[in-house]
């Protein structure tokens, strides 16, 4: 595993944190023909020394009381017109009319796989692994291919390339392990993933659930960009899908946690 895990209780309901990180400055970068190499992105200095951890035991309860809120705006930037009063009535297992089903389905399954990202969190067993990615692609994907939580390739339709997507992800957890600041951890994670495309659907949305899970097993809150900021996003993932630079998205994540704290 990449995270370092919190020493949790049997129950995810309570349980024990563990010792803060510590964060510094900007950090330097490798070499931008090592950084693509390694996770098929590129990205300048970020700087991260703003975000502060606090206590994992906070960060998750904080990422639990949220979910409705993340649920929605996840759905949201997706082009779901569920409002988040509608989609608080769904969750609670109220029908609400007025909507094509296939929305429905989209906030049900954020709703199953952000509700195993709490679990894996709080049992301790989160970690940045295909099965874990696998795992919640599956849930967040299940209902828009017949291939969710499987790699491009490795399902219905076979194709060679499944080999090198799963070595380019063997390639980007090594990266991960040396590197030391899990706010960096989570960013090039989510760039990279969202960038490689290792699904057939739902990459953006898994590739979100991943980094949060690294921040939150690291006493960090979970971030999101606020579909206010949706026209930021869209600049940002073209950028990245142009160019392979991650810069700008990296920037927005980070501007995005600073303004919820």
């Amino acid at each position: 595993m990449v995270t370092k895990q919190p020493r949790w209780a049997p129950d995810p309901e309570t349980y024990a944190a563990r010792k803060s990180v510590t964060n510094d400055a900007y950090h330097s970068v490798p070499d931008r023909e090592d950084q693509l190499r390694d996770t098929g992105i590129w990205w300048t200095e970020v700087d991260t020394a703003r975000l502060r951890p606090s206590d994992t035991d906070g960060a998750w309860r904080r990422f639990r009381a949220r979910l409705p809120e993340l649920i929605w705006n996840s759905a949201r930037l997706e082009g779901n017109s569920f409002t988040l009063p509608e989609v608080r009535s769904l969750l609670d297992g109220v029908s609400v009319g007025g909507h094509r089903t296939a929305e429905e389905l989209q906030v049900l399954a954020l709703r199953e796989a952000y509700g195993a990202l709490r679990d894996l969190v709080g049992y301790g067993t989160f970690g940045v692994d295909k099965s874990t990615s696998d795992r919640l692609n599956r849930l967040v994907a299940r209902h828009e291919t017949p291939d969710a939580g499987r790699f491009r390739g490795e399902g219905t339709l076979r194709r060679n390339g499944s080999e090198l997507l799963r070595a380019r992800y063997a390639m980007l957890r090594q990266h991960l392990a040396e590197t030391d600041d899990p706010w960096l951890q989570a960013l090039i994670y989510v760039c990279a993933a969202a960038r490689t495309r290792f699904y057939p659907g739902g990459n953006k949305r898994t590739a979100l659930l991943m980094m949060n899970g690294i921040l939150i097993s690291n006493g960090f809150d979970a971030v999101t960009v606020p579909y206010a900021r949706r026209l930021e996003l869209d600049h940002a993932l073209d950028t990245l899908f142009t160019t392979d630079d991650a810069t700008e998205l990296m920037a927005l994540f980070v501007d995005c946690a600073t303004a919820e704290g």
